[in-house]
């Protein structure tokens, strides 16, 4: 609770000094002038209370991504902590539609991957020796219109859905979000996000290469989806959600015994039985209330054309203690039909432990688990979530044995 109250109380006084530095048409008008205008009037010159020893550029501001409504997005961008900020990737970390305080892009900058984390007193800005902008720049984006900061004219847009439309306006936004900053524009592209962006990112890579092949458009140059602990199959998560609790010896063998059975899905009406089944036996075995819950959105997103189609990598990483998402997105991936390059093997950090396990496929595909921690990979296990990503982005294995 404390914490809750040190972020809101920073993101207070974040929004007013972002904001007081835009003009009230910071959005842009469209046009190459105004958008260069505009990114001078994002320039931030210093956050509250941030270390003096900062040395890398950040902006914030709005871009519309829709004009008819004007919904427009809210984004925060460091670049790298590099003396050519420009020779390194451009990491795209979005948002999602959720009630998790996770999905917040800026909730996971200043807790989890950004260049500051903030202190107990919900003001002092602390360096984070794990931000990931020592290896790349970061666009944060508030979205889709609801989250964080995000704004639209009509109020109707916060209860949007459809993740076509919230796929199509990220596009457009980073369309225009790359006008405000064309010397960015070449720059190696990387998804990367939590647990909706298992929908979001290969949907948003997608359209991505879609649109690339559009003659009259500006092509993106797509290079991998990193997503975290990712919602890839919501049916298969309350199916095996309590072979997960079983496995943590959360439950006993009796229960999951019942559960079997009332999950032997085989049609569509078989799984309100189970998601009704789940959600009781949680209140009263486990005394928790799934209030956690998605609007149901498409399980069949096509992960492996994302993956495989013109050279787009995918890493897919869980926190081995997340009862929701490891055993369902296991299942995901050997359903590809994947040919393994490399097997299941143990990778290490700077511990003595074991760190977790990997495997990689051909195509580019890597799955890779992190012990000690669930869902918050990056705040549980700040170093080794590091690892991962720069890992990723290198395109360099894994270590295999511990750092020396």
């Amino acid at each position: 609770m404390e914490e809750a109250k040190a972020l809101f109380l920073f993101f207070f006084f974040f929004f007013i000094v972002a904001a007081s530095s835009l003009p009230a048409n910071s959005a842009g008008n469209g046009s190459d002038a105004s958008d260069v205008l505009a990114k001078d009037a994002d320039f931030i010159d210093e956050l509250p209370n941030q270390p003096e020893s900062t040395d890398f550029r950040q902006y914030s501001g709005y871009l519309v991504a829709e004009p008819v409504s004007n919904r427009r997005f809210f984004y925060y961008f460091v670049e790298a902590e590099d003396i050519r900020p420009l020779s390194k990737p451009l990491i795209i970390y979005i948002g999602a539609p959720s009630v998790d305080n996770l999905a917040s892009a800026l909730l996971s900058c200043f807790q989890q991957v950004g260049p500051y984390t903030v202190g107990d007193d919900g003001q002092t800005l602390i360096p984070n020796p794990f931000s990931w902008n020592k290896f790349a720049n970061i666009l944060f984006i508030e979205g889709p219109v609801g989250v964080g900061f995000s704004l639209s004219d009509n109020d109707q847009d916060i209860y949007e859905t459809q993740e076509y439309w919230i796929i199509s306006d990220m596009y457009h936004f980073i369309v225009r979000w790359m006008k405000r900053f064309p010397e960015h524009k070449n720059n190696d592209v990387y998804i990367a996000g939590q647990s909706y962006i298992g929908v979001l990112g290969p949907g948003l890579a997608t359209y991505i290469l879609y649109m690339n092949s559009r003659p009259d458009n500006t092509p993106i140059s797509i290079r991998g989806i990193l997503m975290g602990n990712p919602k890839m199959d919501r049916d298969l998560e309350f199916i095996t959600r309590f072979e997960s609790k079983f496995r943590m010896n959360i439950i006993s063998e009796e229960i999951v015994a019942d559960h079997r059975k009332l999950c032997d899905v085989k049609k569509p009406e078989d799984f309100l039985i189970c998601w009704k089944a789940v959600a009781e036996s949680q209140r009263l075995v486990l005394a928790l209330d799934d209030n956690n819950v998605y609007s149901k959105f498409c399980p069949n997103i096509d992960i492996k054309s994302a993956a495989m189609a013109k050279g787009v990598r995918v890493l897919i990483y869980s926190g081995v203690q997340d009862d929701e998402n490891v055993i369902p997105n296991m299942i995901v991936i050997k359903s590809m039909n994947l040919t393994i390059s490399s097997e299941w093997r143990p990778w290490f950090d700077n511990k003595v432990e074991v760190a977790g396990f990997v495997e990689s496929y051909v195509g580019g595909l890597t799955y890779a688990t992190v012990r000690a921690t669930g869902i918050k990979v990056m705040i549980d296990q700040p170093e080794r979530g590091f690892i991962l990503a720069k890992s990723f982005i290198t395109n360099s294995s894994l270590p295999f044995t511990k750092f020396v």
